[in-house]
């Protein structure tokens, strides 16, 4: 889209400004705390003790996959609406276009001062957002609330969104990665299949990649092996359980150069020599849900459609352990826009659609792990699926959460990488030269 002149937005935004203060901002009640005037961190206001005298409207927005999705989170807003009404404390859900433009269109309207109250972000996405300056500290409104307990949330959730002293919003919803898997075609080759393999202590890379050789046939275009081609499956996964990283531990730099993630890509790479995956990447989760691969690393979002689709017996295993025991955890905070006008009220919005019955309905439709580690929350994902459920909690013990770069950028870092990663599984560099040029040429994406 073609950028307006800044005088023309300026003017643009002069215009919302005064129809702001006509109709009402962000919340149709009498603010309680001044905008905050600068830095990184906004600090909220004292929360109030006892509920609003004046009506508040609190706007709401997720970016719903599918329109059963947006029926759920619809769903949510009614059931938080009933709960919130003796509080005068009104939910209106906007749902957000899924694509790419949608953080892009978060940023423009925190900026112009029209964003909406409460809003979901993916995870690596979360120091851009505190960049702004526009993002409420929850820290002053969990210390006077003796009903929420912030232990409730898994931890590496929490410590990603607690920086400098403060909380910078809650977790919507987790998922662990996990190995997706064709029992038919295993009992057909007279295998044990993952979760066996797991139940026994022996699913590791080597049993791995000897169930993935058994069970590619070129003849029968059947694979052993199916994933993505970007960095949460591939080398990203593989980097981590050989013991790697793909940041130094500060994250103030690349580690793709060290010798143990040098060995995961290696391995990950020998799966490409091996032909035990598709060539068109492409086409790995159409040909799994056809019965034609058997093993597929994705999240619990992968669910649904394996669960409409596949016309064979399936299950889930935990990844198979490398050097370490490692997977990814996949996450999406809530964050609270700064400049909302009742931060009360938007913080008992807040509470609503992050307890652990909002949670458990997300859970329902099969694509999402309640962010809470409580056993009610827990309990209700475990009874979501008739699928082995726990692999994706017991993931939970050891995953490496899905991180900003305070110190960079995330996204320049990967979209650097991504085709060098490219140039590595088709052999046109050595895993050596990956993680060499990957740290190299993404040296100037961390503040020095």
């Amino acid at each position: 889209m073609q950028r307006k002149p800044l005088t023309q937005l300026l003017g643009l935004l002069t215009i919302t400004m005064l129809l702001l203060a006509a109709c009402g901002g962000t919340a149709t009640t009498t603010p309680t705390t001044a905008p905050a005037t600068g830095g990184n961190a906004p600090t909220a206001a004292a929360p109030a003790t006892g509920g609003n005298t004046t009506p508040a409207t609190i706007r709401w927005r997720t970016r719903p996959g599918d329109a059963a999705e947006q029926a759920v989170y619809e769903k949510l807003a009614a059931s938080a609406n009933a709960n919130l009404k003796g509080q005068n404390i009104t939910i209106t859900y906007e749902p957000g276009v899924n694509d790419s433009n949608y953080f892009t269109k978060l940023k423009t309207e925190l900026v112009a001062g029209n964003a909406p109250d409460i809003f979901w972000i993916g995870a690596v996405e979360l120091a851009d957002f505190v960049g702004t300056g526009q993002i409420l500290d929850l820290k002053p409104f969990i210390d006077k609330d003796p009903n929420f307990k912030l232990a409730d949330f898994y931890d590496q959730t929490i410590k990603e969104l607690s920086r400098d002293g403060k909380v910078y919003g809650l977790p919507r919803d987790i998922s662990t990665m996990v190995t997706y898997f064709n029992a038919d075609l295993f009992k057909a080759a007279g295998l044990q299949n993952p979760k066996e393999l797991a139940a026994a202590g022996k699913w590791n890379w080597e049993t791995f990649l000897s169930s993935a050789e058994k069970l590619t046939d070129a003849s029968k275009q059947q694979y052993g092996l199916g994933f993505g081609n970007w960095w949460g499956p591939s080398w990203g996964y593989f980097v981590n359980a050989a013991g790697g990283s793909i940041f130094n531990a500060d994250r103030t730099g690349c580690a793709l150069n060290s010798p143990e993630a040098i060995e995961g890509t290696r391995f990950a790479r020998s799966l490409f020599e091996k032909q035990v995956l598709p060539e068109d990447d492409a086409t790995s989760e159409q040909l799994f849900q056809a019965g034609k691969i058997g093993m597929y690393f994705n999240g619990r979002w992968f669910m649904p459609g394996v669960a409409q689709n596949a016309k064979f017996a399936y299950d889930v295993a935990e990844m198979p352990m490398g050097k370490v025991k490692s997977t990814w955890l996949f996450w999406g905070p809530y964050l609270i826009n700064a400049k909302t006008v009742n931060p009360q009220a938007a913080w008992e919005a807040m509470k609503q659609i992050t307890s652990s019955g909002s949670m458990g309905e997300v859970a329902q439709m099969g694509s999402n792990i309640p962010a809470r580690k409580n056993q009610e929350a827990v309990d209700v994902f475990l009874k979501s699926t008739a699928t082995n459920n726990q692999a994706y909690i017991t993931g939970t013990e050891y995953a490496v959460a899905e991180a900003p770069v305070w110190a960079g950028s995330w996204a320049d870092f990967s979209s650097k990488v991504q085709p060098l990663w490219d140039d590595a599984r088709s052999g046109k560099i050595t895993p050596e030269q990956f993680g060499q040029r990957a740290c190299e040429e993404t040296a100037a994406t961390f503040k020095k």
